[in-house]
């Protein structure tokens, strides 16, 4: 949350040093030990997923790795398994000034667009001016079977939340590019094996730079819309309401006065079927999904547990945090038994609905983009049985995430930033059956192919409409809408 005041400071923070520099094995340890104390010191919640003593253990094991010279690209490699091991998709490991995503390479990059479903890819776009087989399925790059790269790049992604996989996912269809040249390779030219139809083919394309598919991703977006809105459909007395983000930019209708006149319109249209479409949201700022629940709730509730917090006191390592915080942290954090909570915020407080909240049958779309403040409603939402979800498991767990503000340290030696975020969100009154790191799972999962993506084919908003023309017949048990 407020992810993009974090990112800010990593673009103009920009201490660097050569990418072919070799750091002693001494600068490596030293590094290596500002790493853990800083998680040690500052993460509040690093052994939600993985146990204190597999987490020692792999660190154990990366420490012995670092006794030979290493350049600052050998070494985030060789850091990444501990940084993924925390399973938080909100954890950061960037270099400053670096776009997060093509951190070491911005010239030889993968030059085509793909989309990945399991073990298979097909081809969406070229960044380049090359004509090629869109809809075609990758078979191999580089003599490399799709699976097998897959296989390499998914547990080197960190944007997850304990045990999901969707959005890292949805990381390899916005910026295949960039892992592929950090965690496999920046070749000038690239050969790809590809079926077309009943045919295979291959194909040799030369890379392309970061400004080509900057240029290419900017072309393909649509028009510019507000980051929320409602559309009604009058005839079938059903509205969708739209939320792309939570958070507001200036300029911007403020969120809770559009809150205010969409649930108005929605009670004086009186619709009876509310689609809530959240996916592709990657949250923005907590209080949004409170104000939004209370437009939703049918009774009182609680949104957050607790927030827990590392410690109270000052770091031993330099880092980076608000200045709000380090002022007021001895009033906001306060030991509770052996740990220690931060209690001022919205969410942890009983809220009633709002006097005009809705009160029809309400239906969620989300996907693996779906994170953050986003998931933590749609969690509250799911715990209270309030709606029906639709489309694929959300990036962010159910239980909750680690977010917030953020501590941020340089590590001396390799010039990386580690940004660590200090809450420790626990959602309130979730089921008692709760798989450990689940994310929030669709009653109706629909997974877009290739051929969806292409033609924009909407299936999950389909078969929400479908739910809507069947809610006057007898109620359809929880089935996959994928074909």
């Amino acid at each position: 949350m407020l992810a993009r005041y974090l990112l800010l400071f990593f673009l103009v923070t920009k201490a660097s040093i050569s990418h072919g520099q070799l750091l002693t094995p001494a600068q490596l340890q030293a590094d290596f030990t500002r790493f853990q104390t800083a998680l040690n010191e500052a993460h509040p919640a690093m052994y939600r997923y993985t146990s204190k003593n597999q987490f020692d253990s792999l660190a154990a094991a990366v420490a012995t790795r670092l006794n030979q010279p290493m350049t600052q690209h050998q070494f985030y490699l060789a850091m990444m398994p501990l940084v993924v091991a925390l399973r938080d998709g909100h954890i950061k490991w960037l270099l400053p000034g670096q776009d997060e995503h093509y951190p070491f390479f911005t010239d030889n990059l993968f030059p085509l667009k793909l989309y990945f479903l399991g073990e298979r890819a097909w081809i969406l776009g070229h960044y380049g001016a090359d004509a090629v087989p869109t809809g075609a399925e990758v078979l191999t790059i580089n003599d490399q079977p799709i699976a097998t790269i897959i296989g390499k790049l998914l547990p080197n992604m960190a944007f997850a939340d304990g045990y999901t996989v969707s959005s890292k996912y949805e990381d390899l269809n916005h910026f295949f590019s960039g892992y592929y040249a950090t965690f496999i390779g920046a070749p000038a030219r690239h050969q790809l094996t590809c079926r077309i139809g009943d045919s295979t083919q291959t194909i040799q394309l030369p890379a392309q730079p970061l400004a080509a598919i900057k240029a290419y991703n900017d072309a393909h977006t649509p028009s510019a819309r507000l980051p929320y809105y409602v559309t009604f459909e009058d005839s079938s007395r059903a509205a969708t309401l739209t939320i792309k983000r939570f958070w507001t930019e200036k300029n911007e209708q403020k969120f809770k006065p559009f809150l205010a006149e969409a649930f108005r319109q929605i009670d004086q249209k009186r619709v009876q079927h509310l689609i809530l479409d959240l996916r592709d949201n990657e949250g923005g700022e907590e209080n949004y999904g409170v104000w939004l629940y209370k437009y939703l709730a049918q009774k009182p509730f609680r949104y957050y547990d607790h927030i827990s917090v590392r410690q109270k006191k000052a770091y031993s390592f330099p880092a980076w945090t608000p200045k709000l915080y380090q002022m007021f942290r001895w009033l906001v954090v306060r030991k509770r038994g052996n740990s220690y909570v931060f209690v001022k915020q919205l969410g942890l407080k009983r809220h009633k609905p709002q006097p005009s909240a809705y009160a029809g049958k309400l239906y969620v779309l989300i996907n693996g983009g779906s994170f953050s403040v986003t998931t933590e409603l749609a969690a509250r939402i799911h715990a209270d049985g309030r709606g029906t979800f639709i489309g694929q498991e959300t990036g962010g767990a159910l239980e909750g995430n680690n977010s917030g503000i953020f501590a941020i340290t340089q590590l001396p030696n390799a010039k990386i930033d580690l940004g660590i975020p200090l809450f420790g969100f626990y959602m309130a009154d979730l089921p008692r059956k709760v798989e450990k790191g689940q994310g929030i799972r669709p009653d109706y999962p629909v997974t877009p192919t290739g051929n969806d993506v292409l033609t924009g084919n909407d299936r999950a908003m389909q078969c929400a409409k479908q739910l809507i023309q069947l809610a006057g017949q007898a109620t359809p048990q929880p089935a996959s809408m994928d074909h």
